[in-house]
């Protein structure tokens, strides 16, 4: 089989020494190797982009026999299945240590996070439990046992925080808080830090299939650091063009590292925005404007997105919600699910939100609410505030 030229290297990674390497690497690797790449890619040129769609169709033709050992939360109805082998496996642990590395180093810890994805251990606690009982494991922790740092959802680090801030609480005991799995918005931040006043914020973007890959910068934290040792990050345009910086478009990855199910080109259906940290201590590329997923965003009728951040902070700033999740039912029909503040007035808010989705989405907008109890996660912890017409409910 032919080397590849530098016309079989994406635009992304063109002139960029280290990325054109292994980029070509494992491209080759997985071409010759890969059941999958041989038909996928046998054309040669660019490799195209694997999309979440064409991952699962093959998913099995992806593992090539290789046993599962992770596998995705199932937010897309079906679950990806990953194998990664045992050198995998320890580069992402040494990452997360390294990004413990960047707030000081690792601290003793609780984690509060779906133990049906995670293993159960002393330091770990169900998220699905109660508010006072997760508080009541926390403290405890902390005063038995020391910890100094609390892991879970940045969506539960904020119902904690409410819960805190409606009993007069504050929890001064912990210096860090690691937010996981969820996309951490920066609106959550002032809520946070309030009941946990000592406590800097670190948050980690990863998924699955390869691991971490950015952390929040403890300098700028607007920005995320690429792990660019291990992956190759492209942002595209809508036109599949390389996007300027500060220009928000889909993140593509490349995992360099694994040739045991290679992800060469995945797109994951996240969006941000390249950009240059101006941090001066983190000698690795970034990110900035990280919006989440494309298929947890809603679609206007006439097919472009609306992005969570237009509609999030009119909802969950409303004095009478304490939780909620929208759901898109059809592009002009919409389920509000709220759980009530003890008193709420509804009326004017039921009014409020049909100004508000009317004016993002058109005149003939259908919006119905229900006003509930409790709003589940998805089994492997997250919580979806909005879920698009391809999304489970």
């Amino acid at each position: 089989m032919a080397a590849m030229s530098d016309l079989d290297i994406p635009e992304s990674f063109r002139g960029r020494p280290y990325a054109e390497r292994h980029f070509r690497q494992i491209a080759q690797w997985a071409r010759v190797h890969s059941p999958f790449y041989r038909h996928f890619h046998a054309e040669g040129g660019v490799p195209p982009l694997l999309t979440r769609e064409i991952l699962q169709a093959h998913n099995d033709e992806l593992l090539n026999g290789q046993a599962v050992t992770g596998k995705t939360s199932g937010a897309t109805s079906v679950p990806v299945r990953v194998h990664w082998g045992a050198p995998r496996s320890r580069l992402d642990h040494k990452d997360n240590l390294s990004y413990a590395g960047w707030f000081g180093g690792v601290l003793p810890h609780a984690k509060i996070v779906a133990l049906s994805a995670h293993e159960k251990k002393d330091n770990s606690f169900e998220v699905a439990s109660p508010v006072t009982q997760q508080l009541a494991f926390l403290n405890e922790r902390i005063h038995r046992y020391g910890a100094r740092s609390l892991i879970s959802y940045p969506t539960n680090l904020v119902q904690l925080a409410v819960h805190l801030k409606q009993s007069g609480q504050t929890v001064p005991g912990l210096e860090r808080l690691v937010c996981m799995s969820e996309l951490f918005e920066s609106s959550q931040e002032a809520c946070i830090a309030e009941a946990f006043p000592n406590a800097r914020i670190a948050a980690t973007y990863s998924c699955t299939e390869t691991g971490m890959i950015a952390g929040r910068c403890p300098h700028n934290p607007d920005n995320y650091h690429i792990m660019a040792h291990k992956l190759g990050v492209e942002f595209l345009n809508a036109d599949g063009r390389p996007c300027a910086e500060g220009e928000v478009g889909q993140i593509v990855i490349t995992d360099y590292v694994n040739r045991a199910m290679p992800f060469i080109r995945y797109a994951i259906g996240d969006l941000a925005a390249p950009v240059r940290c101006d941090c001066g201590q983190i000698d690795l590329p970034a990110l900035t404007r990280l919006l989440g997923k494309q298929r947890g965003l809603l679609r206007h009728p006439d097919g472009h997105y609306v992005f969570s951040t237009e509609l999030s902070p009119h909802i969950r700033d409303s004095a009478e919600v304490r939780q909620y999740q929208v759901i898109q039912q059809a592009p002009a029909r919409f389920l509000l699910r709220v759980i009530a503040r003890e008193g709420a007035e509804t009326t004017a808010f039921e009014r409020h939100m049909q100004e508000l989705f009317t004016r993002h989405f058109g005149a003939t907008t259908e919006l119905a609410f229900d006003w509930c109890t409790d709003i589940p996660r998805l089994p492997g912890g997250k919580y979806m505030e909005f879920v698009g017409l391809k999304d489970p409910a």
